[in-house]
């Protein structure tokens, strides 16, 4: 009779990207066609948002823009935020100090606020976003989320999550950190 055999199985190891190899990747253009995380050493292609998600990054930016004018923070969309040695994130809206570096990945030290905005990601922004951006010390992390237009707010990180989180209708005034200003996000 036959008998089953296994046969044995050369592993392949696990290859990972590091931070400093993707950013040489990223300089010398290996990306300009298209967007890329790095998430714990593996490349991620990132989807461009539709109408619904550029709408909204344009409206929360003039608003954000507004909220900051008297402060000395500033203001980018698309932020490469430094998490660690495996991970560089792709911010929608991030807030940093001053002194954040102008090139490169901004650590997340020189991070105030960072927004994103899920129309489809709704999942993995306050799901592995979120648990990284708590665990790198980010101090307040908004979730935009589109479809049931609210805005899902986090502060003061502990360890992979944040110590508080609430939810704000879109029609509501939401505080905006480091300022004495609110925003309405309708």
């Amino acid at each position: 009779m036959n008998k089953p055999v296994r046969l044995a199985v050369e592993s392949v190891p696990e290859t990972l990207f590091t931070a400093r190899e993707y950013l040489r990747m990223h300089d010398a253009g290996a990306f300009t066609d298209m967007n890329v995380e790095l998430v714990r050493g593996e490349l991620r292609k990132m989807m461009s948002g539709g109408l619904s998600h550029g709408e909204m990054n344009g409206s929360l930016i003039a608003k954000l823009i507004t909220a900051y004018s008297a402060t000395d923070r500033r203001l980018a969309v698309d932020l490469m935020i430094g998490i660690g040695p495996l991970t560089i994130r792709g911010a929608d809206i991030a807030v940093v100090h001053p002194d954040a570096p102008s090139s490169g990945p901004v650590p997340p030290d020189r991070v105030v606020l960072i927004v994103e905005i899920a129309v489809t990601t709704l999942g993995t922004d306050l799901g592995e976003k979120q648990a990284e951006y708590a665990t790198a010390g980010v101090p307040d992390y908004w979730v935009a989320d589109v479809e049931a237009r609210v805005m899902h707010v986090m502060r003061s990180p502990e360890v992979d999550r944040y110590a508080e989180r609430f939810v704000v209708a879109f029609d509501q005034p939401l505080a905006v950190p480091g300022t004495a200003e609110t925003i309405v996000v309708a």
